[in-house]
């Protein structure tokens, strides 16, 4: 749960009684570009400046299960402000808190990474990583969806804001991931930057399962506008058999989560429910590999040439080998 206040953030989730372990992101990266000098977003009381560690504790009091580092955004080539952060946070010792690495995408790419991987591999205690960068960071590279993975080996990582990349870590041995309900907070951006505006269509972002891809239900409507009969319907627990035509507008976007929420926990259950790593990177390579399967069915349905166009991070993991053999060396 994101908020700089934990109290307020976890809250709600508290208020309803679950029983799950809850984790609250001070999401500092949002206003706050670390610096060598501050690599923290630290909060202000008057003209004291609270602690790094009176920021964990706080979480820890409002019921998190483990505190999440306050970080501030690393920017591009940044590795001198990370291996700063990871100094200060590796010197308070605790065991009961997570580092938080909001990474510019720079520092996962061939430029970077080894050093990268370095710092993060010598704390020694689990990682919260969060790409940064306008649009989808993983298309920055295509080293990044390597090097995601070579890092999942060699830490213990949680990627955090991180679209359905966080299915095919776990698949690949990070220890958890938060996907993100909507597309603000699957990645970030550095402070500085406005986060830029891709379209002005206000329909929501709906997940079409069969193609494990996100589309505007605008452009799912207009697909099928001729073929109505032919739009899908979905099985989820949201949807109960209802049609992904039917997300239209910008009230739906709520609906538009729980239809995609449920339909990835089916996803995330069976991943976990593979007995091995390996049969956890094979499910989701299947998974990939049959959606790319499913745009050209579609297409065919619809008798068109175009309009579907598998995206570039679902046919790399559909095309990636699923697990690397053992000569294989990690992308520099």
């Amino acid at each position: 749960m994101a908020g700089a206040d934990p109290a307020h953030a976890l809250q709600p989730a508290l208020a309803a009684g679950t029983r799950l372990p809850l984790l609250n992101d001070p999401a500092g990266y949002e206003a706050v570009r670390a610096t060598v000098t501050a690599p923290f977003a630290l909060p202000s009381a008057g003209l004291v400046t609270v602690t790094l560690a009176e920021v964990l504790d706080a979480q820890l009091r409002a019921g998190a299960a483990a505190a999440l580092s306050p970080t501030g955004y690393i920017p591009a080539g940044g590795t001198d402000v990370l291996r700063e952060a990871a100094r200060q946070f590796g010197r308070l010792g605790r065991t009961d808190a997570i580092f938080t690495a909001p990474l510019d995408i720079s520092l996962l790419g061939p430029s970077y990474y080894t050093t990268t991987a370095a710092i993060l591999a010598g704390l020694g205690t689990p990682v919260a990583i969060i790409l940064g960068g306008q649009g989808d960071p993983l298309t920055q590279s295509r080293h990044i969806i390597p090097n995601l993975r070579d890092l999942a080996a060699r830490v213990p990582l949680i990627p955090i804001r991180t679209d359905f990349n966080g299915l095919d870590l776990v698949g690949h041995g990070a220890i958890a991931a938060a996907i993100g309900t909507g597309g603000s907070v699957r990645h970030t951006v550095d402070p500085p930057e406005k986060r830029r505006a891709f379209s002005r269509d206000q329909s929501p972002s709906v997940l079409w399962p069969e193609l494990v891809s996100f589309f505007k239900g605008s452009k799912i409507n207009e697909l099928f506008g001729a073929r109505p009969s032919l739009a899908p319907r979905c099985d989820c627990a949201a949807c109960g058999g209802q049609r992904l035509t039917r997300f239209l507008r910008r009230e739906h976007q709520n609906q538009a989560i729980g239809h995609a929420v449920a339909v990835w926990t089916r996803w995330a259950a069976d991943l976990l429910d593979a007995p091995t790593i390996r049969d956890r990177a094979q499910y989701w390579q299947n998974l990939c590999a049959g959606a790319i399967a499913h745009h050209a069915v579609f297409l065919a349905q619809l008798q068109l040439l175009e309009g579907l166009t598998p995206q570039d991070p679902l046919k790399r993991w559909a095309t990636l080998p699923a697990w690397p053999s053992p000569a294989a060396a990690p992308v520099p």
